[in-house]
């Protein structure tokens, strides 16, 4: 770490400090943040679900401009500024963040804050944190949780990763992703999954094809690994009509490669959640929203076109696909004949067999419990 570093770190933590020591007392508020300026994930499940359950509490969201416009009016918006950024959260009494800083950050936490980290990816294939190559030899470029007070996981296998790849040693909550609820009470969300359809321009009767493929660390572009007009032909044999919808990892900068005149590019969406409530088939390749989409008990096939490059050049997987029990395409011949059969395969038995890998503990109320949690903590709190 250079000189320059060093300064930017101390500055930034003593800045966080002296905001935090010069707080005001009485106010209870919660500091929400989603990759950094989105309205979207984990943090915004709990968020709506605090205001229901606690709509005294102050809600403080750090939104990029481009994001504000989906943000409730009840929220108070911060924009990604570090000067007024780094001052709400270190004011707040709350943080809810899905993302994990670096020990290079550097930032400070007061000892009266309560830190819950619901990360984005319990069930992800792919390695993590000190579990990967570069967190194995560049200890400052990996994840600082020691700060931590409450981590939330959905599976067996997310706590095994939050100790094991964020040497996390902190009490966890495993009551599943708060993102989540709307998938596993999916029968409650119909009239909400018809509204962001038809706002996507969709017909009801048109079924969704998702193809959310995962970032790749050399590129902050993404590439459409699969031929989307091939695809939608061989679903479109079974009688009915499908549109696919692109989607790109958050760190990325969008998918080239993709026909637009056979598909829709919908990575500005602002939530990915929403993109999985409405969607009737999902095609990923090492994300984990494959774990997620499971829970509406429609398909899901992994894209493995680039297994072998994947594991060489970008992370190696922690998890044996195929052990677990997923559909999985090696090449579009591959993939063209699973989608032209896409019926015939017992997606029931085959999603009950990964959640059984996994240790899945999805129950449905996973922000409720959060939030309980959390007004738990700021009856407890002195705000004097």
């Amino acid at each position: 770490m250079n000189i320059t570093s060093i300064i930017r770190k101390w500055v930034r933590k003593t800045y966080m400090y002296l905001c935090y020591v010069t707080r005001p007392r009485r106010e209870k508020s919660v500091f929400f943040a989603s990759f950094r300026g989105q309205y979207s994930d984990n943090p915004r499940a709990i968020s709506e679900s605090l205001h229901e359950m606690a709509p005294d509490v102050k809600i403080v969201w750090l939104v990029k401009p481009q994001f504000k416009k989906y943000v409730p009016d009840y929220v108070t918006v911060v924009p990604p500024k570090p000067r007024l950024a780094l001052k709400a959260q270190a004011q707040a009494s709350v943080w809810v963040l899905n993302y994990i800083y670096q020990k290079k950050d550097g930032f400070y936490k007061g000892r009266n804050i309560f830190y819950i980290q619901t990360w984005h990816g319990d069930r992800g294939l792919k390695t993590v944190g000190y579990l990967t190559k570069r967190g194995k030899e560049n200890y400052n470029n990996v994840y600082d949780l020691a700060p931590c007070n409450l981590f939330v996981a959905a599976s067996d296998y997310g706590v095994k990763k939050a100790r094991q790849g964020l040497l996390y040693g902190g009490e966890v909550i495993v009551e599943g992703m708060p993102r989540n609820d709307k998938l596993v009470n999916i029968s409650d969300h119909i009239d909400e999954a018809a509204k962001i359809k038809k706002s996507l321009g969709i017909e009801s009767n048109v079924k969704i094809m998702l193809y959310a493929p995962t970032f790749r660390e050399e590129s902050d572009q993404q590439q459409c690994a699969i031929d989307i007009a091939s695809s939608v032909s061989a679903l479109e044999s079974g009688g009915e009509q499908w549109v696919c919808l692109v989607r790109s990892h958050s760190l990325s900068k969008g998918i080239s490669g993709a026909d637009s005149s056979v598909c829709r590019d919908v990575s500005s969406y602002p939530d990915m959640a929403d993109l999985l409530l409405v969607a009737d088939l999902l095609l990923t390749d090492y994300s984990s929203c494959a774990g997620d989409f499971l829970l509406t008990g429609k398909p899901v096939v992994l894209v493995h076109f680039d297994r072998n490059d994947y594991e060489a050049r970008d992370r190696s997987l922690w998890v044996n696909p195929e052990e677990a029990g997923y559909l999985i395409a090696k090449n579009q011949d591959e993939l063209s004949q699973i989608l032209a059969k896409l019926y015939s395969y017992d997606h029931n038995a085959v999603d009950d067999k990964i959640n059984r890998f996994y240790g899945t503990k999805e129950t449905g109320r996973a922000s409720g419990a959060v939030v309980e949690r959390i007004i738990q903590f700021l009856k407890k709190a002195n705000h004097k």
